[in-house]
């Protein structure tokens, strides 16, 4: 992934307090120094107490749902490790900035372990053959993914194959590292990835941004406002103009096709309209 074009809006968010983007990219760098020598002195002690199994959450080794974001690459295999951890820090570093800056620290971290906790619950339960999880992707997925959806018009400069340069709006860089996860679960394509891990991390981070009030919103919130503002403008309307807007095509209908035709909305409509006659009778009289 190429850096997204948001810097200059950084140091104007951020100054003046510590983020908590660096606190993790550096924790993360410092325990894959810790794990690297932990493997020389005892080659199986990262994989059988830190790393992420079915097997080890069954002998109560609850910590491994933290421990395992801090792990990467294959245990032994220090190289995978490198390219593993740059990638998902680089990506962590821009769109967790831009996140931590809007959302506030707080609810950064909390889509960051939720989503790496419940991603990699998922990763565990559907594919418990496929060994140990490691990594922070599921963490990192659910800030790109919260990112996309509160800036869903920002533009992104994507390195093709790390060479060709595509420019994407974000909701659309949200829907290929979605889809691609579900693809890639789906056919079993790279088993030893835990897409299933990427994939429940897209899910919190979506719905934690929701839950902050940001993206569009779903259909019956939509009806929902809709029939909200309707009852609030048939309330304030006068009689007359009730009757002629509301009333009279409800008995144009009456009138063609019999009252058994009318729908329960036109049945609430007419009886509306009597309680507005019958206030408007009240108010003459009280005159």
């Amino acid at each position: 992934m190429g850096s997204p074009r948001i810097q200059p809006f950084i140091p104007r968010w951020t100054t003046g307090r510590r983020s908590v983007v660096t606190l993790l990219i550096v924790t993360s760098v410092m325990a894959f120094i810790a794990q690297t020598f932990a493997e020389m002195a005892a080659p199986h002690f990262v994989e059988h107490w830190l790393c992420l199994s079915l097997d080890g959450i069954r002998q109560g080794h609850l910590w491994q749902f933290v421990t395992y974001l801090f792990i990467h690459g294959t245990p032994g295999n220090p190289a995978v490790g490198v390219v593993h951890l740059f990638i998902n820090m680089f990506t962590l570093y821009f769109v967790g900035r831009e996140v931590e800056a809007i959302a506030g620290p707080r609810h950064l971290l909390a889509m960051y372990f939720l989503g790496g906790i419940l991603g990699g619950l998922g990763q565990i339960v559907a594919f418990p053959e496929a060994g140990p999880v490691v990594g922070a992707s599921a963490g990192v997925c659910a800030v790109l993914i919260a990112f996309t959806t509160i800036l869903p018009e920002f533009e992104l400069t994507l390195l093709l194959f790390f060479v060709v340069p595509i420019r994407l709006r974000a909701k659309y860089v949200g829907w290929l590292v979605a889809g691609g996860a579900v693809a890639m679960a789906a056919f079993r394509v790279l088993p030893e990835v835990a897409h299933v891990a990427h994939l429940g991390g897209c899910v919190v981070g979506w719905l934690y941004a929701r839950q902050l009030g940001f993206g569009n919103p779903w259909w019956i919130q939509r009806r929902m406002i809709e029939r909200r503002h309707r009852e609030e403008r048939l309330a304030r309307m006068e009689p007359e103009q009730y009757m002629i807007e509301e009333i009279d095509p409800i008995l144009d209908k009456i009138s063609r096709d019999g009252i058994r035709s009318l729908t329960r909305r036109e049945r609430r409509i007419l009886e509306r309209g009597r309680e507005k006659i019958s206030q408007k009778d009240t108010r003459i009289s009280v005159r």
